[in-house]
């Protein structure tokens, strides 16, 4: 239980650890647009949303990595904890950042984890006859 526990914690310690990193580099690439108090321009927005995604797919497959066992059950539980605190995320910046970014990150954020944990296990879950792949 704990190694599952520790799983899925690790794919989004990974994801917010990116996240931050991202946010950091963008601070400093532009900072007249992009940084605490801000709203950055919509360019910029898509830009952040388009590498969280992609963060959050590493995050997926970082999950489907450590699982112990059923790496899909894992992914699944990482869309939970992440859904569950964008909709935490979505209600305390209301007005304060575009609205699109929250729902495009809720809307988009199940399938970039799906496609890191399929990029881990190598196919569907429930389906038989890949080479080395975890179920």
């Amino acid at each position: 239980m704990w190694r599952s526990l520790l799983a899925v914690l690790a794919g989004w310690a990974a994801i917010q650890a990116l996240v931050l990193a991202t946010d950091a580099v963008l601070v400093r690439l532009f900072p007249g647009q992009y940084g605490a108090g801000m709203i950055p321009p919509d360019w910029l927005t898509a830009l952040t949303l388009c590498t969280g995604l992609i963060w959050s797919a590493a995050g997926g497959w970082l999950t489907a990595r450590l699982a112990p066992e059923r790496p899909w059950r894992h992914a699944l539980y990482l869309v939970l904890w992440g859904e569950t605190l964008g909709v935490v995320y979505a209600v305390t910046t209301l007005g304060r950042i575009q609205w699109w970014y929250p729902a495009g990150l809720m809307a988009l954020f199940p399938a970039a984890v799906a496609a890191g944990a399929w990029l881990c296990v190598g196919r569907l879950p429930g389906k038989a006859g890949a080479a080395g792949g975890r179920n």
